[in-house]
């Protein structure tokens, strides 16, 4: 009797526990994974986002380690004498998805270089990467080791090159990198302790969630218990981002720490299995949207929380951070809440900040932003040159880091499911190649012009039959969405859900998501409007004069002006009727559409200048307040053309309403 009663109960935790059975997910007591992400590979990219990643191996990307010291040959992550702290790290950390998603070989050999001194650095004892220098360090009882040896022995940049080995593992199945963690892990476990995450610096206390998540990714390939007490160290150690995101009150933070840490409540939640941390992170983004947040779909933080003004910068690495933070709490969750703020930033903020032929980038970068110029801005930290594009303007930090915002967002556009089959979260031209059902391998390619154009189309091209499930997100924004497979309506899918096509797939299937456009507003700094479409924003982009100011060949720095007139209102009776205030035209789609000229949709209006809204310094003066009975204002109504933000290095996107 006993042994049946433990028969039912291991049927009933067998079968409530859905996994899938071709990909590795997480492993009991961790919660189950709605969505996993495929090997590194699967996904190629098409179309006009193959054109961005391509530009991106072409540019920065590429070369950085050919036209900048900080990770050339001397970088200490070589076993060099140069840098051997974070720089290095964090372009591996772009560099090697890019290289693999593009199946480059030339980049991969780079890469790899890498990933191979990186390996063979680990000591007997589990610690690895660059050494401090033995003829200048201290024995162990005298801890006054100078700042370049504390950096070198620092967990924080470690953490880095973790989530890199994370993705050469899952882009190759190199054993040696299993290996590896679980003797660093081990390390950490013993060290820990009496070497806590601050030990050296303050980063990795607010940064372990980072290197909790690779944890449990590896705790899902060994099944080594000791990694679930690790785990509890690294969360207790890190700075307590459940209590900070639950307080309503995120004032002082540090803009990049916060676009790491909002993740980590959540990656702790499937020990726990306790909804406080999910809890916490969604009231977080709340709050932090709520006092600091801006129209490209992020707060500020420049670099600490700096309100919702439409003038103040936020960081490059926040956004790349806050998008990887979003692409683990899809998988964790399954949530398309995540979804819809990550689509919103990869095709708003992250755009507008790269030079379009990623040759350059912002260290801040602002919604009202009319020129980029050294003049004064009210930003928190001003490194110099923090709003001109270039190599290294404001800090190197993000000319090492950025490089990862657009490859992991390509390895997050289809995701494997719980039920053995393919979620489609986020939106893109692409091909995926995956196991589904009992192993079977299939490719579905997805044609779209998303998100400038409305239709997304996806063909299974496969010369076999197989059963599955095909997850659509249908966003938020769209009330009237539209399923049809092989030409005949399926379903009409509401808003902010997960759809499913479930259904025997056959050679040529073609499903067809129609996601109407509608133009909405939402309000802002001093209820200032935005004018949206599907998950694009509309700006008043201003031509752009770029001068440089020093550098040479391709990687120069420029300042960005413009002798547009930029201070406009929108007039409140064509909010009020979009459908006739406001005139979309479509285009095609061709090379790289983030530019001023080669925007695919445009949307006229009518506005109104408004001559008292000045310049002061770098930035435009304060933004005037919408009272929700405008002021009429007396001038003659001008046709003016928005076009979509990341097309825009200067804009207006946050405009005051008057008639």
């Amino acid at each position: 009797m006993k042994n049946l009663l433990l028969i039912l109960i291991t049927i009933l935790i067998t079968t409530s526990y859905a996994q899938n059975t071709n990909y590795i997910g997480n492993r009991q007591p961790l919660t189950p994974s709605p969505y996993i992400q495929l090997p590194l590979g699967s996904i190629e990219p098409e179309g006009w986002f193959y054109e961005q990643l391509k530009l991106s191996a072409e540019g920065m990307t590429g070369e950085l380690d050919e036209i900048w010291e900080d990770v050339g040959e001397n970088n200490g992550w070589l076993g060099g004498t140069g840098d051997s702290w974070e720089r290095g790290p964090y372009w591996l950390d772009g560099l090697l998805p890019l290289a693999n998603i593009l199946k480059n070989q030339k980049l991969i050999d780079k890469a790899n270089k890498w990933i191979e001194w990186t390996l063979n650095s680990q000591l007997p004892n589990g610690f690895f990467g660059p050494l401090p220098d033995s003829s200048k360090m201290t024995d162990d009882k005298n801890k006054s080791i100078n700042r370049r040896e504390e950096v070198k022995k620092d967990w924080w940049p470690r953490m880095v090159m973790l989530k890199v080995l994370r993705q050469y593992y899952e882009a190759t199945g190199d054993e040696r990198v299993i290996d590896f963690m679980t003797n660093y892990f081990k390390y950490q476990l013993k060290q820990l302790p009496v070497e806590p995450l601050d030990n050296w610096t303050h980063w990795a206390k607010a940064r372990g969630g980072e290197n909790l998540d690779v944890v449990y990714w590896l705790y899902n390939h060994t099944g080594d218990e000791f990694l679930l007490d690790l785990g509890k160290i690294l969360f207790d150690q890190t700075y307590n981002w459940t209590e900070r995101l639950s307080s309503g009150e995120p004032y002082n933070w540090h803009g990049v720490n916060t676009g790491m840490g909002i993740k980590q409540p959540a990656v702790y939640y499937q020990f726990t299995k306790d909804e406080k941390y999910l809890d916490a992170v969604k009231k977080g983004i709340h709050d932090l949207m709520k006092y600091h947040g801006q129209v490209g779909g992020l707060f500020s933080g420049d670099e600490l929380l700096a309100g919702t003004e439409p003038t103040r910068g936020t960081e490059l690495c926040t956004v790349v951070e806050y998008m990887y933070s979003l692409e683990t709490l899809i998988k964790i969750t399954g949530d398309p809440f995540y979804a819809e703020i990550l689509e919103r930033v990869a095709y708003n903020a992250l755009p507008a900040q790269i030079e379009a032929d990623f040759t350059g980038r912002q260290y801040y970068q602002m919604p009202n932003q009319i020129l980029c110029t050294n003049d004064w801005h009210n930003f928190s930290v001003k490194p110099g040159k923090e709003i001109m594009y270039g190599l290294e303007t404001g800090y190197g930090c993000c000319t090492a880091n950025y490089h990862q915002g657009l490859p992991k967002f390509a390895a997050n556009l289809w995701l494997a499911t719980d039920d053995n089959g393919l979620a489609a979260f986020i939106y893109a031209p692409s091909k995926v190649t995956a196991k589904v059902a009992e192993g079977i391998e299939v490719t579905l390619r997805e044609e779209t012009q998303y998100p400038f154009k409305e239709k997304i189309k996806f063909i299974y091209d496969t010369d076999k039959e197989a059963a599955f499930a095909l997850h659509l997100r249908i966003p938020a924004w769209c009330d009237d969405a539209v399923i049809s497979v092989n030409g005949k309506e399926f379903s009409k899918p509401a808003a902010g859900t997960i759809a499913k096509v479930i259904r025997n797939w056959k050679p040529g299937d073609v499903i067809e998501l129609y996601l109407p456009m509608k133009i909405k507003f939402n309000r802002w700094h001093e209820n200032a409007a935005s004018v949206e479409r599907g998950p694009l924003v509309f700006a008043l982009g201003l031509t752009e004069k770029w001068e440089s100011v020093d550098g040479e060949g391709r990687y120069k720095t420029y300042s960005v002006t413009s002798d547009d007139p930029w201070n406009y209102v929108l007039l409140k009776k064509n909010l009020d009727k979009p459908e006739t205030g406001f005139e979309v035209i479509e285009k095609n789609v061709k090379g790289q559409p983030f530019t001023k000229d080669n925007a695919p949709v445009i949307i006229k209006t009518k506005a109104k200048r408004y001559n008292d809204w000045k310049q002061y310094g770098g930035v435009t003066g304060p933004i005037p307040y919408t009272s929700y009975w405008p002021r009429i204002l007396d001038v003659e109504e001008e046709e003016i053309i928005l076009i979509p933000y990341g097309c825009a290095r200067l804009r207006i996107s946050e405009f005051p309403v008057m008639n």
